[in-house]
């Protein structure tokens, strides 16, 4: 998990895998048993790879996702 600074507000960044998805929101599992919906609209930015995902979204997000 890696912190970045923004003037609006902390963001997160996680890694784990995509489960499902839909049009406004993804299913994200973290790789230790936590799987939670994200909404579309506050993912910073995502990256794929061999079935390994990075997300960024906001601290506060992640901490009332239970994601740290």
């Amino acid at each position: 998990m890696k912190r970045i600074k923004s003037i609006d507000c902390d963001y997160i960044e996680l890694t784990g895998t995509i489960k499902a998805k839909t049009g406004k929101a993804l299913l994200f599992n973290d790789g230790g048993g936590i799987e939670v919906w994200i909404p579309l609209s506050q993912i910073e930015e995502q990256e794929e790879g061999e079935g390994v995902v990075t997300i960024i979204i906001p601290e506060w997000l992640a901490i009332d996702k239970g994601l740290v």
